[in-house]
């Protein structure tokens, strides 16, 4: 199992109904790929774990660079894990712009209020995702 968390700034505003839109479509795709993950989105700022098979998330990880709809697109992580984090959730997703009381993820987000920060410490970044997941 391999495992890819990215960072990038959207290229405009994301509603709540472009960010369901996106979602849908990351949902659907990854069911069909067998991909697990997690999306989180902030102040325009995404951050984004795939897991699953290496090339396969590869090969999705490519597409999703030339998306149109971010830009600034930055490797933060990359590696391999005995079994998924995400397991139960084909993508997994919090817009922190709407979660105001999330007291569990002080500790990560005072040293990193932008998304994009988490790219000085990815091993923050990657237990801020799993941490994520264990509370949900």
């Amino acid at each position: 199992m391999f495992y890819l968390i990215y960072i990038s700034s959207a290229t405009k505003h994301m509603d709540d109904e472009a960010l369901m839109s996106l979602l849908e479509q990351s949902r659907d795709k990854n069911l069909t790929l067998n991909v697990t993950g997690m999306l989180v989105y902030k102040d325009g700022s995404f951050m984004q774990m795939l897991e699953g098979d290496k090339q396969t998330v590869l090969d999705l990880y490519n597409t999703i660079t030339v998306d149109n709809r971010h830009k600034g697109v930055i490797t933060m992580m990359t590696g391999d894990i005995k079994e998924r984090n995400f397991e139960n959730w084909s993508m997994g997703f919090c817009n922190m712009d709407k979660e105001k009381d999330l007291p569990e993820f002080d500790d990560y987000l005072e040293k990193n209020l932008n998304l994009r920060l988490f790219h000085e410490d990815s091993k923050n970044a990657y237990r801020f995702m799993v941490k994520f997941n264990e509370l949900n």
